[in-house]
C-alpha cells in the first residue's frame, strides 16, 4: 500500500480511530495487537505473501534474542547464536536482492550459463533486514533490553516506518509502545502529524512526481537533447528524488505523530551542506547512522591512521551503493562519494576557507552530477547523458519534456487561443526554467518542513493554505506512482 493512495487514505483514518478507541477503554494489548494487524495488512496488500516473509524474519530474529539473553548460555554458544542470526538476516537479503546480480555477473565474467532466478524484490527489505540486524548485534553485546513478542513484532513492522525507513533502532522505538501518555489521543502531535503529513503528501505528488515525468522524457531522448535539455535532466532527477525522499520522510514522520510515536528524522535539507561530509549529516540520516556504527567504527574507524581510514570510508560508501541497489551504477555511485569524502577529509582545513556560499554551490553540483550514475539504467548512460551536455548544442528545450511540463496545463490551453505555436512554446520553455529555479531555490534556501511545523502556526490562512494543498494534491493523485526508496 502507498502513502501516497486513496486505499491509504482510507486505510488511515479507519486504523487511528481503532487504535485510539481501544486504548480509550484501556484495551492496551489489543489495541497494540490490532497496529500490527494493520501494520501486515498494509504491507501484505499488494501481495499477502509478504506477510509471511515478514513474520518469518521476525520470528528468527525475536528467537536468536532470546536465546542470546540466556544467563546460562556459554560464550561459544552465544557466538554461534550471534552467527546465525547474521546470516539469517544477510541470507534473506542476498538471495532476495543480490543471487540475480551476482548470476548475472558470473555469467558475464565466467560465461557461466546460469539461469536467473528472475526474484521479485520484497517491498522494504533493505530497511527492515538492517534494522534487525542492528537489534542482533546489540543483543549480542548486552544492548538490547527485554521485550515482549508483541512489542519487537511492533517495532519491526510499524506500517510508518516499515517499507522505507528510517532504519530505526530498538531503543528508540520500543520504550515508547509503552508509555501510557503516548496511548491517548495529544492533539498538539495531531496538528504536527497532519501537517507534516500534508506537506509531504503534497511535495511527492505535485512536485516529484512531476520532475519524475520530465527526468523520464530526458532519459528516453538522451541522444537528441541539447546541451540545456541534458543539464535539466541531470537537475529533474536532483530535484525529483529529493522531493521524493523528503516528501516519504515527511509523511513517515507525520504518521508516527498521529500515534504518538516519534520517529528519528531522516532528512534534514540536504541540498543546504556545504561539504560532501555535511551532505550526509543531512540526507538518509539513519542509513549514515547504521553504517558508522556497525560497519565503519568496527573496521578501525579513524583511528587506524590516515590510509586505513580512507580505505574504511571508501569500503563503507561502496557499500551503501550497493545497499541502495544490485547493479554497478550504484556502486560506482557510492564510491563518487567515498572518494569525494576522503578527499574532503584529507583537505577539510583548505576546503573549509572557501566562503560558504561557494562550497555548497560545489556540494550541490558533485551530488547532482553523482546522481546521474544512481538514476541510469545501464552503465554507458551517465555518458551519453554528460557528452550531451558537451556536444549537444545551444537548442532550447527537448519537445517531450515541454511537453509533459506543459501538455495539460490550463494557462497553457488559454494561451492557444490567443497565440501562435511557436510564441507558445518559447513561454512555455521560461515557464519551465522557472519552475526549475524556483524548487533548486526552496532546497537551498527556503525553511525545511521541521523548521514549519516547528513554528506552530496556528493561524487560519495557514490551515487554509495546508487544505489547498492537501485538495490540490487529491485531484494529482489519479496516477499513483512509488517512492523511489520503496525500490531499496
Amino acid at each position: 500500500m502507498l502513502f501516497n493512495s486513496y486505499i491509504f487514505l482510507i486505510f488511515l483514518p479507519v486504523v487511528w480511530i481503532g487504535y485510539f478507541g481501544l486504548n480509550q477503554v484501556r484495551l492496551f494489548k489489543v489495541a497494540r495487537f490490532m497496529l500490527i494487524i494493520a501494520s501486515f495488512v498494509f504491507y501484505g496488500y499488494a501481495d499477502y505473501r509478504l506477510c509471511f516473509l515478514l513474520m518469518f524474519s521476525i520470528l528468527a530474529n525475536f528467537g536468536v534474542h532470546v536465546a542470546l539473553r540466556r544467563e546460562n548460555s556459554g560464550q561459544a554458544v552465544k557466538r554461534l547464536l550471534f552467527v546465525f542470526g547474521l546470516l539469517i538476516n544477510l541470507g534473506l537479503l542476498f538471495y532476495f536482492k543480490y543471487l540475480d546480480f551476482t548470476l548475472e555477473n558470473l555469467n558475464r565474467f565466467l560465461h557461466a550459463g546460469i539461469a536467473l532466478r528472475n526474484i521479485v524484490l520484497p517491498l522494504g527489505i533493505s530497511f527492515y533486514t538492517f534494522q534487525q540486524l542492528s537489534f542482533i548485534v546489540d543483543s549480542y553485546y548486552g544492548r538490547a533490553g527485554k521485550y515482549s513478542f508483541s512489542e519487537y513484532c511492533l517495532f519491526v513492522s510499524f506500517f510508518p516506518q516499515l517499507v522505507a525507513g528510517p532504519i530505526v533502532r530498538h531503543q528508540e522505538m520500543i520504550p515508547q509502545f509503552g508509555e501510557l501518555e503516548k496511548r491517548r489521543i495529544r492533539f498538539e502531535n495531531l496538528l504536527s502529524g497532519m501537517e507534516y503529513f500534508i506537506i509531504g503528501f503534497s511535495k511527492k505528488v505535485l512536485v516529484a512526481d512531476s520532475f519524475a515525468g520530465i527526468c523520464n522524457a530526458g532519459y528516453d531522448n538522451l541522444k537528441e537533447l541539447s546541451s540545456f535539455s541534458a543539464i535539466l535532466t541531470i537537475l529533474a532527477f536532483t530535484l525529483q528524488i529529493y522531493f521524493d525522499f523528503s516528501g516519504y520522510c515527511d509523511m513517515a514522520l507525520g504518521l508516527g505523530k498521529l500515534f504518538n510515536i516519534d520517529i528519528p528524522v531522516n532528512f534534514d535539507s540536504p541540498y543546504k551542506a556545504a561539504s560532501i561530509a555535511e551532505f550526509w549529516k543531512r540526507w538518509h540520516i539513519t542509513l549514515t547512522a547504521f553504517l558508522t556504527t556497525y560497519i565503519y567504527i568496527p573496521l578501525g574507524g579513524n583511528r587506524k591512521g590516515t590510509v586505513r581510514t580512507c580505505v574504511n570510508v571508501i569500503l563503507v560508501f561502496a557499500l551503501s551503493g550497493l545497499w541502495h541497489g544490485a547493479a554497478w551504477t550504484y556502486v560506482l555511485w557510492g564510491l563518487l562519494h567515498g572518494a569525494a569524502m576522503v578527499v574532503y577529509r584529507l583537505g577539510q582545513k583548505q576546503i573549509d576557507r572557501l566562503p560558504r556560499g561557494v562550497l555548497r554551490a560545489c556540494t550541490f553540483i558533485f551530488v547532482s552530477v553523482a546522481w546521474v550514475f544512481f538514476r541510469a539504467e545501464f552503465f554507458r548512460q551517465p555518458w551519453y547523458l554528460f557528452k550531451q551536455v558537451i556536444v549537444g548544442g545551444a537548442a532550447g528545450i527537448h519537445g517531450e519534456m515541454v511537453r509533459f511540463f506543459c501538455e495539460k496545463s490550463m494557462w497553457k490551453l488559454t494561451l492557444e487561443r490567443i497565440m501562435s505555436g511557436s510564441a507558445i512554446q518559447i513561454i512555455c520553455q521560461s515557464v519551465m526554467t522557472g519552475w526549475f529555479a524556483f524548487w533548486i531555490l526552496v532546497c537551498v534556501k527556503f525553511p525545511s518542513s521541521h523548521d514549519i511545523v516547528g513554528r506552530k502556526i496556528r493561524k487560519t490562512g495557514y490551515y487554509i493554505f495546508l487544505s489547498a494543498l492537501f485538495a490540490a494534491s487529491l485531484v494529482q493523485l489519479s496516477q499513483v506512482s512509488e517512492f523511489i526508496y520503496f525500490n531499496f
